[in-house]
């Protein structure tokens, strides 16, 4: 890869095997930075927008963007917080809860996790009495978790962080690396890192959005800067034997649209069962719904387009008889769904967030405003666009008084339905 700028450089080979037959197919135009919200100081200045493009490997199925920005820009300061979502926490429990039952976990073992954001997971994990170490570059989010009494390290997850936690707190039991295995660039220092601090023993394991539900979902607004790898169970599987690893088991999540944690461990570690039959289902439900082929990508492309115009026609229809609309979730795929649709504050006059440290920012590229929950109240909205359609239960039932008074929700994806 060819370094452009301090901003971004292009994807010339694929990052798991290196493959050069890179095949586009879906090109959603200028998009900003998804996290880089504005302040009203801000909204003279010109911004950062970067393409958002995604290549097909054909060598080894996975799909990636086409550019890779400096992490730098994109890490070090970071307005999303695990713990806002109540889903969410319930979620990292669920996993803490098995982990401590399925490997037997004591006081003595060590948790690491990577990206490990405010100490969601980490909270969860420390209620089963196990040692924990949190790893995250957001200098803002590690200060937070700290504070909590979640101990973390501010720094990228590399050979030399794993070195450095050897020497101060021992092999890991069990490191994590929830939704942040797909924001890695470079595997090779992020997967040594791996091998230098867990165990002959140890389990490590990863969530990333399955790229089977992506595509059958149409969920191409989860795809942005920090999303550089889009996975399929097949370039997972020769990526961890490159580097002396193996799949033992695979569980399909509901979260983010659709995920899939994977477990993996040493292969000198034999005595931890592989489940066969979950990892072979899954290869060969990818092969035979074409997802080792292009065709199926360029389908879907065209199924992105057919949603843009109808959400833009849906939009235009409710503003032409004067209908109030507002947005719930000043997310990063709303950010890409809003700048991608072309819907700005023609269309959209306020975005609620829960987030404390989002409110009163301007969401990027559309500069809408973003605003506490009490503008439900105060603006009576005739329509609510969830944003943050991935947790369109929860938000229903937070926003009860709404719904009750005769709001009225729209869900853009897989395909608009309004409540």
């Amino acid at each position: 890869m060819e370094k452009l700028s301090n901003t971004y450089r292009i994807v010339e080979k694929c990052r798991i095997c290196g493959g050069t037959s890179l095949v586009p197919y879906l090109d959603l135009g200028l998009i900003p930075l998804v996290n880089n919200y504005l302040k009203s100081s801000d909204l003279g200045k010109e911004e950062i927008k970067l393409p958002l493009k995604i290549l097909y490997c054909a060598q080894c199925s996975l799909s990636e963007l086409s550019i890779v920005v400096n992490p730098e820009i994109l890490y070090r300061n970071y307005f999303y917080r695990s713990s806002v979502s109540r889903t969410f926490r319930d979620h990292c429990f669920a996993f803490a809860e098995e982990c401590a039952k399925r490997f037997n976990l004591t006081k003595d073992d060590l948790i690491v996790d990577i990206a490990s954001n405010d100490g969601c997971t980490l909270k969860e994990f420390k209620k089963f009495g196990v040692r924990v170490l949190g790893v995250d570059p957001a200098i803002n989010l590690a200060k937070i978790a700290n504070a909590e009494g979640i101990e973390t390290l501010a720094e990228f997850w590399n050979e030399e962080t794993a070195k450095m936690i050897l020497n101060k707190f021992g092999k890991a039991s069990i490191i994590n690396a929830m939704n942040v295995f797909a924001h890695v660039d470079d595997l090779n220092p992020f997967l040594e890192g791996i091998q230098i601090l867990l165990k002959d023993d140890g389990v490590f394991t990863i969530e990333v959005p399955y790229l089977l539900n992506f595509i059958n979902k149409k969920e191409f607004d989860t795809s942005y800067h920090e999303h550089l790898s889009y996975f399929l169970v097949r370039p997972l599987t020769y990526l961890f034997k490159k580097y002396g690893m193996e799949i033992f088991d695979i569980k399909k999540l509901t979260i983010h649209g659709g995920s899939i944690r994977v477990y993996i461990k040493m292969e000198i570690n034999k005595t931890t069962k592989v489940d066969t039959d979950s990892i072979k289902w899954l290869l060969e439900l990818e092969k035979d719904l074409g997802l080792h082929t292009i065709l199926v990508y360029l389908n879907f492309s065209h199924n992105v387009r057919r949603i843009k115009d109808e959400l833009l026609a849906f939009l235009k229809l409710l503003k032409d008889r004067g209908k109030i609309i507002m947005a719930y979730g000043a997310s990063a795929k709303g950010t890409v769904l809003l700048n991608y649709c072309g819907i700005g504050k023609d269309y959209i006059d306020y975005i609620i967030d829960d987030t404390p440290e989002k409110q009163g920012y301007f969401a990027p590229g559309t500069h809408i405003p973003i605003v506490d929950s009490s503008y439900l109240k105060s603006k009576k909205p005739d329509y609510l666009l969830l944003l943050a359609w991935n947790f369109a239960e929860e938000l229903i039932v937070k926003t009860q008084d709404y719904k009750n008074s005769g709001g009225r929700y729209i869900i853009p994806i897989p395909d608009i339905m309004v409540i």
